[in-house]
């Protein structure tokens, strides 16, 4: 099957985050962490979203960005600030405006009703919901939202996507399974390029 200029163009760019980001950490992160810096994960994620095949047609005018904070969770609202603030860098996803709202978390079904309300495109969960995220997953199911974690390791636990390092190189974790249970689509190409979880 041969790929489109397009296509072509979003795989080429998305390599290029990934190697540029894997220069950047080399140089200052250890073996050790497994987590990517989140200015690298919103720069990942506003490229990976574009091998969705329906993610630019559904969004309409603005992408709506669904920011999920614990309450009383101190890593949650410093991951969420850091979120923000990298929104706000660029504050475009596909070529259009963001519009981003935080959630305060307090179940699954508030959750979903709360994309409904604010036509969210994306939900990006901050650390925390890890008891939750069976619950989460199975409230989504038929909601074409893309769920992303600040943490690689949920994506194995219901959530679509996420970013981890490999020996300090950022990988992409998808999990194929939830994205067509939420009714999403992604180009082959960048799934031969993740980490695939079924």
């Amino acid at each position: 099957m041969m790929r489109t200029v397009g296509t072509r163009r979003r795989l080429r760019s998305l390599v290029q985050a990934c190697t540029l980001g894997a220069a950047l950490m080399l140089t200052g992160v250890t073996r050790a962490e497994t987590t990517v810096p989140i200015d690298l994960q919103v720069e990942l994620l506003r490229k990976v979203v574009r091998f969705e095949r329906g993610f630019a047609s559904r969004a309409g005018a603005r992408v709506g960005v669904l920011l999920v904070v614990l309450p009383d969770s101190a890593a949650s609202e410093r991951a969420a600030s850091q979120i923000a603030k990298a929104l706000e860098r660029s504050p475009e996803i596909a070529g259009k405006p963001i519009k981003l709202t935080v959630h305060r978390y307090a179940s699954p079904s508030a959750l979903k009703r709360s994309i409904a309300q604010e036509s969210a495109s994306i939900v990006y969960l901050t650390p925390g919901p890890d008891g939750e995220l069976a619950a989460i997953a199975s409230a989504l199911e038929g909601v074409q939202v893309v769920t992303i974690s600040t943490d690689g390791d949920q994506v194995d636990r219901g959530i679509v996507l996420g970013f981890e390092l490999v020996s300090a190189h950022p990988k992409i974790d998808l999990n194929i399974t939830q994205a067509r249970k939420q009714g999403l689509d992604f180009d082959s190409d960048l799934l031969r390029l993740a980490k695939v979880v079924k």
